[in-house]
């Protein structure tokens, strides 16, 4: 059992009524953490709130932050096997996914938010009068309260602090009650880290009331990101608007997948059954809404039955294993209640459709009408919907069905139409030919419900930044003068 603390000003405190988190396969406690209550929040934002007022963290050369960054990215990259191994047994992903995918991409973007932060740069306009230097700089938002969810504990941490901590932020972290310790361990990483002042990052357990709710209303909080649910994402929202607070919000998806008959078919079968399957759903741009040409459609739905049924699954702590159960009761609860609508809704399972107490075997649901619950609902499971097109406006049609707007994929040889219905499409993130590939350098975030905001790229990291405009007049008179001294005449 891993005893969890908060991180303020420096100091480890383990202060608070305390919850417990539990491995996904086997139930076994893994994390015990402190709950903050309202006073703890309110420590954790003055903490920060110092931090950007009387250190020098704000105005340092971003070259300087960027050297912590950079030896954060070496310190995670050093404990990439033990970060990797309680964060599959406390989540449930499987130990080659959480290493060579999440970890490796953590440090990764850490070293991308080093640099990235030097090419940050204001403008002069060119378009005022010579005595008029008018130009526009940027500086750090302030204090960024960060909302962690538990399906990429420690990737998305960094796609928040990396970017925070590159601006110039200060910040106050809420790590998911499903997977305290996992983002913990990123966070003990900070720990005498040369060049971090304390209170620059904080971070905070306990679950969306009391702990959530007191840091996103707050006063003393510039800036919200969060990423989650996207009834979560809007309750946010409703707060934030109350002071105007500034929110990135990156929520649900339900991402369409559009399959021609042209499509390199068995590399198509094979990446959607991984992008369907191998997080056992519980990914926002897991490849749920699978839409395939008539003519294919038949052979198809036969190959992706084929590789998912040859699936490995089984303990996430194995080498082998691609589908390993669903991170806690209450998420297979809540995905055993999407499958019970399925029948009622007039659809029928061509494969799974009932859970073994954790564990959801690939599911993949046919006859379903475009707006029944599970096909346009985030499930955040391994459950699959499959619709036939005639063509494809019909295609686009289904894609679009939906409210939300997170990523999606297209599949066909011809580069034109996947280029035309690349533009068409109403989803952030568009991959053709492929699916799951994220870049360090490339935004990232929806459209519609699925989010507002981006994460990752320059664009991730401006979220986090403020534009101010100067403007200086090197005139020997104020250029108003006249006006007062020449009044028109009546």
């Amino acid at each position: 059992m891993i005893e969890c603390a908060h991180l303020i000003d420096g100091e480890w405190i383990a202060e608070g009524e305390r919850f417990e988190s539990f491995a996904s396969y086997d139930g076994s406690p893994v994390g015990r953490a402190p709950i903050a209550d309202p006073a703890m929040v309110d420590r954790a934002v003055q903490a920060a709130r110092r931090a950007l007022v009387e250190s020098d963290w704000t105005t340092r050369r971003a070259a300087d932050r960027g050297a912590v960054l950079l030896e954060l990215a070496n310190r995670l990259e050093a404990v990439i096997p033990e970060i990797s191994e309680l964060s599959t047994r406390e989540m449930g992903k499987p130990i080659r996914l959480m290493r060579d995918r999440e970890m490796k991409g953590a440090v990764d973007k850490f070293r991308y938010f080093a640099g990235a932060g030097r090419l940050l740069d204001g403008t002069v306009t060119g378009a005022s009068p010579a005595n008029v230097l008018d130009m526009t700089v940027t500086q750090p938002i302030g204090v960024c309260a960060l909302i962690i969810p538990w399906n990429d504990p420690v990737d998305l941490a960094v796609r928040k602090i990396g970017a925070a901590m590159a601006a110039g932020c200060t910040m106050v972290v809420k790590t998911s009650e499903e997977t305290p310790a996992s983002t913990e361990a990123l966070f003990r990483l900070l720990d005498d880290l040369p060049g971090l002042p304390n209170g620059v990052v904080n971070m905070i357990h306990g679950p969306g009331d009391p702990t959530g709710e007191a840091l996103i209303a707050h006063p003393g909080i510039d800036k919200i990101s969060f990423t989650g649910s996207t009834p979560t994402g809007k309750r946010i929202a409703e707060v934030a608007a109350r002071r105007l607070t500034r929110v990135s919000l990156e929520c649900g998806g339900k991402a369409p997948c559009l399959v021609f008959d042209d499509c390199y078919k068995e590399k198509c079968m094979d990446a959607l059954a991984y992008g369907a399957f191998i997080y056992g759903g519980q990914s926002c741009t897991a490849a749920t809404r699978i839409i395939v040409e008539d003519r294919f459609y038949d052979e198809f739905v036969a190959g992706l039955i084929s590789r998912a049924e040859k699936m490995p699954a089984g303990d996430p702590l194995d080498e082998g294993t691609l589908l390993a159960p669903l991170v806690s009761d209450r998420q297979a609860a809540r995905v055993q209640a999407f499958l019970d609508t399925v029948e009622r809704d007039g659809g029928r399972f061509l494969l799974g459709g009932t859970l073994d107490g954790r564990y959801c075997p690939p599911t993949i649901v046919a006859d379903l009408a475009p707006d029944a619950e599970v096909a346009c609902t985030e499930v955040f499971g391994p459950v699959v919907t499959v619709f036939r097109a005639r063509d494809e406006e019909h295609a686009l049609e289904i894609a679009n069905s939906t409210r939300y707007g997170l990523g999606g994929s297209v599949w066909t040889s011809d580069i034109t139409r996947a280029l035309r219905l690349s533009k068409r499409l109403e989803f952030g993130d568009i991959w053709i030919n492929t699916h799951y590939i994220r870049q360090s350098e490339t935004p990232f975030g929806g459209w519609k419900e699925s989010g507002i905001g981006r994460e990752l790229g320059l664009a991730g990291l401006r979220e986090y930044l403020s534009n101010k405009r100067i403007a200086i007049d090197t005139a020997d008179d104020f250029h108003l003068r006249t006006w007062f001294e020449n009044p028109p005449k009546a």
